[in-house]
């Protein structure tokens, strides 16, 4: 539906499991949206893309849903930024005081109070940024950094097992390529890509490119992401399509130019390409998406 920028299946799909919105009937069987159907459906559209799961904003009734989307625009990008910025600083103390409850406490509330969506995107990467820099320059030890790293696993699964999935959804397999042992990008890509309404199948880190593409060809993926920290070789599969992000995705760019691969810097990208994919049945033209 235009108005929304909601596909049609995503409608059908909130009708169908979440009772979004009940629009009437034609004679014919055709569903005929009301206005007030249509500004509803825009709410929620906005409430989601805002991180806000569907299954938590459709049960609001207008006036909570319309007062949630308009108090986060009023909020704006400076407090979004401050309560990243908070919760980053709250996570570095915690680690810090090799406190592991309280990083996975302070963790879990940020996914709550901002939306999966936003800590994804803006939390996690930030955090390990800043682990990994205070690290290296010698302000935290390496027990610090494997603290850090192992909850940060711990919620991304949380949040990645969390998600109901439509039995059609598009399949998805995430890896790391073989000697490649660094997987929170990767775990990162999975978190966002269930929010997306991929069913990921998720294989871990250092998998050689011949599994991967076996085990690709053996789900019925419609995609592959790799997370590459270090430059390698990775090959792609035969029939699907081949994201590949992480600090080495420029040095693997010319490898994969040929194929039908796109480097995707960061997890912006990586979202509007899933969704791309995902209101596409035709899938998708192989270009780079920055």
């Amino acid at each position: 539906m235009r108005r929304t920028g909601l596909s049609a299946d995503v409608i059908r799909a909130w009708e169908r499991r979440y009772a979004a919105v009940a629009p009437q009937r034609s004679e014919g069987g055709q569903r005929l949206y009301s206005e007030r159907d249509v500004v509803r459906l825009g709410l929620l559209a906005r409430a989601t893309s805002d991180g806000h799961s569907i299954g938590e904003v459709a049960r609001l009734d207008d006036s909570a849903l319309e007062a949630l989307v308009h108090g986060a625009a009023a909020r704006g990008a400076d407090g979004h930024a401050d309560a990243v910025a908070a919760v980053a600083d709250d996570a570095l103390g915690a680690t810090a005081r090799l406190d592991a409850l309280a990083l996975e406490t302070t963790l879990k509330r940020a996914v709550f109070s901002l939306g999966v969506e936003r800590f994804v995107d803006d939390v996690v990467g930030r955090f390990l940024t800043e682990v990994g820099n205070r690290w290296h320059v010698g302000a935290l030890s390496p027990a610090h950094e494997h603290l850090a790293s192992q909850t940060m696993r711990r919620v991304l699964a949380w949040i990645t097992d969390a998600y109901e999935l439509e039995p059609d959804a598009p399949r998805m397999l995430i890896a790391t390529p073989a000697g490649e042992m660094h997987e929170l990008g990767a775990m990162t890509v999975a978190a966002a890509a269930v929010g997306e309404g991929w069913r990921v199948i998720y294989l871990g880190p250092s998998l050689p490119a011949r599994d991967i593409a076996n085990a690709a060809e053996q789900v019925g993926a419609k995609a592959v992401a790799l997370s590459v920290v270090y430059a390698g070789g990775p090959a792609t599969a035969a029939g699907v399509e081949l994201f590949i992000g992480g600090a080495a995705a420029d040095e693997v760019e010319t490898l994969v130019k040929k194929g039908r691969a796109r480097v995707l810097h960061g997890i912006e990208p990586l979202r509007r390409t899933l969704r791309a994919v995902h209101a596409s049945k035709a899938g998708f033209r192989p270009r780079e998406v920055r």
